[in-house]
């Protein structure tokens, strides 16, 4: 079995989509689910919601043994010895995350294209994500996001980044129960899920259903 926690089910903790859900709410039913990488999601939110998040999910992730990243603000994960961050392409440049955080926390980078994940390969980063694979709507619920949703890469372009990859692969974007095994059929180290989470009657038992969905996959194929 691989070392990385890069593997199987991805949460991400955003409730952009979900009104009445909280961050913690939505941490705690990936992380019973098992998942070794979560990321906490807050688009648009003052920084220091983000930090009172950060440190509600933190001490769960650690006893968890689970990596804890936070989206897009550098400068807030650097405030912690042991959080990470998921950068966008309008970012800082992951060089300059990884000088800024040191070699021990995880760098993830998004990625749509094949010109981009080929790029991740000189870069000091451990993972890509990709996409979006079926759609982008889950990622453009926060009211300050106004761009205009990015177009399905498909199950085709997945698997062809994969083939090239030097980093594992997250594909993101669209994917539920009914869409998770194509995915990883595909060859995705992991799936990021966002809205079949925090946008379900029972967030726990969805993270749950949907880690065994993966495993089960995995066993098939042992």
């Amino acid at each position: 079995m691989s070392t990385s926690p890069i593997r199987g089910l991805y949460g991400i903790a955003d409730v952009s989509g979900a009104p009445g859900r909280t961050e913690l709410e939505v941490g705690r039913a990936f992380l019973d689910a098992g998942v070794t990488v979560l990321q906490l999601r807050m688009k648009g939110k003052p920084r220091d919601e983000v930090r009172a998040a950060l440190l509600d999910l933190r001490p769960l992730a650690a006893e968890a043994g689970c990596a804890l990243l936070v989206n897009d603000d550098v400068d807030l994960a650097a405030e912690f010895d042991d959080v990470g961050v998921h950068l966008g392409q309008g970012d800082l440049n992951p060089r300059a995350a990884r000088a800024r955080l040191g070699p021990e926390v995880i760098i993830g980078w998004s990625t749509h294209d094949a010109s981009q994940v080929r790029l991740a390969a000189d870069l000091p980063v451990d993972y890509v994500g990709f996409g979006p694979v079926f759609s982008a709507a889950g990622k453009h619920l926060a009211p300050t996001d106004t761009r205009t949703p990015m177009e399905a890469v498909g199950l085709a372009s997945l698997s062809g980044v994969v083939a090239e990859a030097t980093v594992p692969v997250v594909a993101i974007g669209g994917i539920d129960e009914a869409r998770i095994g194509s995915v990883m059929q595909a060859g995705a180290a992991a799936a990021a899920v966002i809205s079949a989470v925090a946008c379900a009657e029972n967030p726990a038992s969805a993270a749950r259903d949907l880690a065994s969905l993966i495993r089960d996959r995995s066993e098939g194929l042992r």
